[in-house]
């Protein structure tokens, strides 16, 4: 998944937005797959958030021979 993709985007805004009690009880789970979840909704809240690269930053892909946006 990349980071411009809108599912991206909302499952980090629902990781941030998770109540800290789901989320204690998430990583407290005796099921693995659970405790995964809850260890990656922390690391989520826990790193960075970069601002989206957008097309109209100048993140286009252009052509590296011509420079032409349109390739």
């Amino acid at each position: 998944m990349h980071d411009t993709d809108p599912a991206h985007e909302e499952l980090v805004s629902a990781a941030h937005n998770a109540p800290d009690g789901v989320v204690t009880r998430l990583l407290h789970s005796d099921d693995p797959r659970t405790a995964r979840l809850g260890r990656a909704i922390l690391a989520i809240r826990n790193s960075p958030d970069p601002s989206p690269v957008r097309p109209d930053d100048g993140a286009r892909i252009d052509n590296p021979i011509t420079h032409d946006p349109a390739w």
